[in-house]
């Protein structure tokens, strides 16, 4: 490259009409020292010969001519250095395109494939960890820039991370603890590692211009789809709930997802209301139905159930304390109302 280089100099001197082109020094290079010669060293190597150049001018050329010589040398060096320069960067351009497929293709994996072949998927494309994962399905649409900035984004905050963009939506996987400086260590009670990368995943879909939905958090990558899945259900079902948060999670839309038809739903509404409630035992369960049949009137419910209307209250809020969801609150009993309904199609489906 030196040696062409300088040829190539010498030869723009000789005959200054004919047209060079600096680009063509870095031609006899594979491409693929792009990946192991940085560009700073590239540079050091121009300004090397450079200054060997200038230093060696005036021993060959006459005295008046040295400042002639010297402006020359600086202004092919320039070329020189412009060229090195949009040789990088196609190649980064390049590299993060290829990064880009790699991505989507992870992604979708996830989406079609087992786990297995997700959680390989996953590792082509720079996935490293085996902590807790979440996912957001947002619609927005991203540019380079807007899609640049949010993996520097996800990359500030989370250990792994895929962003795949899909026209007028985004898909952004989420791995392992939160490296922020002020984020607490795992090792805090406060903050188990499920915890500190579901916050995470809210502050990544907080700042994106759009709806988005959050996923469940899962085990590991192996086991994203199912997050995913539920994350891409929310979405499509949001519209049904116009007073839902954003970000919103997608355990929040349950019962939408249940009416587009979403399986998964029922399974995770079950798992998450239905058996803890049941096992809580029938008076709870029975309460709890009765209250939400009969439209939330404690005197009702209580006279249908032969109790008092204190009883009624206390097991209302053993339920609360113990599910998590409160009966006398419209939303939380709308989640518990499908979930008694779930619960007994269930029943009458294995009988």
């Amino acid at each position: 490259m030196a040696r062409l280089g300088v040829t190539m100099f010498v030869d723009s001197v000789e005959t200054p009409s004919m047209a060079t082109t600096p680009s063509r020094i870095f031609n006899v290079a594979p491409a693929a020292l792009t990946g192991t010669i940085t560009l700073e060293q590239t540079l050091a190597l121009v300004r090397t010969v450079l200054d060997v150049v200038v230093d060696e001018a005036p021993q060959v050329v006459p005295a008046e001519d040295h400042d002639t010589v010297r402006i020359l040398v600086l202004t092919f060096g320039r070329d020189v250095g412009f060229a090195a320069a949009e040789v990088y960067a196609h190649a980064a351009e390049a590299r993060g395109a290829w990064d880009a497929r790699l991505e989507s293709v992870a992604v979708d994996a996830m989406l079609h494939d087992s786990p297995s072949d997700a959680a390989s998927r996953a590792g082509t494309a720079g996935w490293r960890g085996t902590g807790p994962v979440v996912t957001i399905a947002a619609r927005t649409s991203l540019d380079a820039m807007a899609s640049s900035h949010l993996r520097h984004t996800c990359r500030q905050i989370t250990t792994d991370s895929l962003v795949s963009v899909r026209g007028d939506s985004v898909i952004v996987i989420l791995g392992g603890p939160p490296t922020t400086p002020g984020a607490r260590p795992l090792k805090d009670k406060e903050q188990n590692p499920e915890q500190a990368i579901d916050k995470a995943a809210l502050d990544v879909a907080g700042k994106l211009d759009g709806a988005a939905v959050v996923g469940p958090v899962v085990a590991g990558i192996a086991q994203a789809g199912r997050s995913l899945r539920s994350a891409l259900a929310g979405l499509r079902a949001l519209p049904g709930w116009a007073e839902a948060p954003n970000p919103v999670h997608a355990d929040e839309l349950l019962p939408e997802r249940l009416l587009t038809g979403d399986e998964l739903a029922a399974e995770q509404i079950s798992a998450l209301v239905g058996q803890p409630l049941r096992a809580m035992g029938s008076p709870f369960e029975e309460t709890v139905a009765t209250y939400l049949a009969l439209g939330g009137s404690l005197e009702a419910t209580a006279r249908t159930l032969f109790v008092h209307a204190n009883t009624v209250r206390y097991r209302l809020g053993r339920v609360t304390e113990q599910v998590g969801w409160d009966a006398t609150d419209p939303r939380d009993g709308l989640m518990l109302h499908m979930a008694v309904i779930v619960g007994r199609l269930a029943c009458d489906t294995e009988e």
